[in-house]
């Protein structure tokens, strides 16, 4: 059995794949040149998905803050647009996993450490806050997200792996 090396972090991946998580798959999709970016319709989604992403966590903890000041009207307008943002930037999150197709059993584990913290977080808030329900859900968002987009943090390929 050979093994092969992820073509955009040097990571280990499966023979089957060039790539070893679904964030490199879909890192490899925004083109780098060292010039200027192109206008792809892969920047725009995530421009998108990041604008969303932010306005959730930005609507969950504006609800946070307007508990404390009494004001019921905000605390449920704050809060019914973080749910629906939520529920879009999971929509996102699930079809960009799907495009990607989870190349090894770590994304899954990503997934489940995602919701397991997330819950944790959330029992926990539970014992502060009378809702707590949105901001668990944004940071479940937030660490998919940053799952997903690992590929372009880790950059270019490893030094080690692009000599052979």
């Amino acid at each position: 059995m050979s093994s092969r090396f992820c073509d955009r972090c040097g990571s280990p991946s499966h023979a089957e794949s060039s790539y070893c998580s679904s964030g490199c798959d879909l890192a490899r999709r925004i083109p780098k040149n060292g010039k200027d970016l192109p206008a792809t319709w892969q920047l725009g989604v995530a421009l998108v998905w990041g604008f969303l992403l932010f306005n959730q966590v930005l609507f969950a903890l504006m609800e946070f803050l307007t508990i404390g000041r009494g004001e019921p009207d905000t605390f449920g307008k704050f809060a019914l647009a973080s749910k629906i943002v939520g529920v879009v930037v999971l929509l996102c999150n699930l079809s960009l996993f799907a495009i990607a197709k989870p190349k090894r059993l770590t994304d899954w584990q990503a997934l489940l450490i995602s919701a397991a913290v997330s819950f944790l977080v959330w029992g926990r808030l539970g014992e502060m806050l009378r809702n707590p329900v949105d901001i668990s859900f944004a940071l479940f968002n937030s660490l998919i997200c940053l799952w997903l987009a690992r590929g372009l943090i880790l950059g270019g390929g490893s030094k080690k792996f692009q000599k052979s």
